[in-house]
């Protein structure tokens, strides 16, 4: 089965949802249970929705896009709006992102790696979605008016965890345990934040440079703060920046040369970091210590080593994250995106789906993939999550 989407927003989010509408409605009846556990009803909270203002923030053609997936998948349309406005606020993103810039790298190529974790809840227990840790899938996609581009994702979300542009721009996210955010309950009465994961998507589709998705997202940020602190990082061959966002205040580094990591803090805006947040720090200095031990010796492969790193572990307080626990954050997938500094466009994304130590380590566990992807078709086990459900355990 040969699979990407093309076309218009709509288009596209019709072709996803055709293709995965069994995944969208399993995500769909896992985030209903999700909800129970803040008592409240996917009903309740679409209800809820104004889908004129929620179009008042939510960036360009993502509601075709949700419009699209809900016919394809044959769901309510405002029941997977409220998944995409809520789903961020309820089971927020952890992650550890590494980048090295071109001068760090043994060939010159900037090459950034993302491990994406997930919490889990005691009401979720079971099923195909092994304690609530999300089916994760490969999309690639080409707008009409945009840049094409390869992403890891849930089924049913507008929102990436990672991804690739065709003009060599990668991104990530990652949430930051402020103690804003541990003192902060979650909000589910107001429709003004926006999530990491719409943003990325939308600087990466529209841009061919770090500093203009930057751009992007800023504009959008300036208006409606993040639904929770986090940061949202782009790079391309040139650059990397972060972007620090909390509830009321931004903040931006950027870096043309050596190495940047992000886990779940800030290093900015560091006076927000929650001070009994260790796990954010552990993984925060080993992944620093990764990179600076092995300066102008990272590559492709190493990046993926760096993926399944259980110092500090295995458990929580590592790269690659364990938990018998499903109420804890553990890796769920990864990305290791290079960057061609000649031809961007010739840029790849390794992709891991499931546990990083077993999936980078087994044959079938892992693919590469650049932009023949749209001649070619992705593989259909990465694109179905069949892939994520072989290798997602704990032990």
């Amino acid at each position: 089965m040969v699979f990407f989407a093309s076309g218009g927003g709509y288009e596209r989010g019709l072709a996803v949802g055709r293709h995965a509408a069994r995944l969208v409605r399993l995500n769909l009846a896992s985030f209903a249970a999700l909800c129970s556990v803040w008592d409240t009803s996917i009903t309740g909270l679409a209800d809820r929705i104004d889908v004129k203002k929620a179009g008042e923030f939510l960036p360009e053609s993502t509601a075709d896009y949700l419009k699209g997936m809900a016919e394809g998948a044959s769901v309510p349309y405002k029941h997977l709006l409220a998944f995409n406005l809520y789903k961020g606020r309820l089971a927020p993103e952890e992650c550890t992102v590494l980048i090295a810039m071109g001068d760090s790298t043994e060939n010159g190529n900037t090459i950034m790696l993302k491990n994406s974790d997930k919490i889990g809840s005691e009401k979720l227990v079971g099923s195909k979605y092994h304690n609530y840790k999300e089916i994760n899938v490969v999309v690639a996609e080409k707008p009409d008016n945009g840049h094409a581009f390869i992403a890891v994702a849930a089924a049913g979300e507008a929102s990436i965890k990672m991804g690739l542009n065709e003009r060599g721009v990668a991104t990530g996210s990652n949430i930051s345990r402020t103690w804003e955010l541990k003192q902060k309950k979650v909000d589910l009465t107001g429709l003004r934040a926006l999530d990491r994961g719409w943003l990325m998507r939308e600087g990466i589709s529209r841009n061919s440079s770090a500093q203009g998705a930057t751009s992007t997202a800023l504009a959008h940020l300036l208006a409606n703060p993040m639904s929770t602190p986090g940061n949202i990082e782009f790079v391309d061959s040139n650059e990397a920046v972060v972007i620090e966002g909390s509830y009321d205040r931004l903040a931006v580094q950027k870096s043309s040369s050596g190495v940047l990591a992000r886990a779940n803090r800030f290093q900015v805006l560091d006076s927000l970091n929650d001070p009994e947040d260790v796990s954010s720090y552990a993984r925060y200095v080993r992944a620093m210590q990764l990179l600076t031990s092995n300066n102008k010796q990272i590559t492709s492969e190493l990046m993926k080593v760096f993926s399944q790193d259980h110092a500090n572990g295995p458990g929580p307080n590592s790269i690659c994250r364990h938990s018998p626990d499903y109420r804890e954050e553990t890796s769920l997938s990864a990305a290791v995106m290079e960057i061609d500094r000649s031809n961007p466009n010739r840029s790849t994304i390794h992709v891991c789906l499931g546990k990083p130590c077993l999936a980078w380590k087994a044959e079938n566990g892992h693919i590469a993939l650049d932009f023949d992807v749209f001649r070619e078709g992705l593989p259909p086990e990465f694109a179905s999550g069949e892939a994520f459900k072989r290798f997602y355990v704990e032990t």
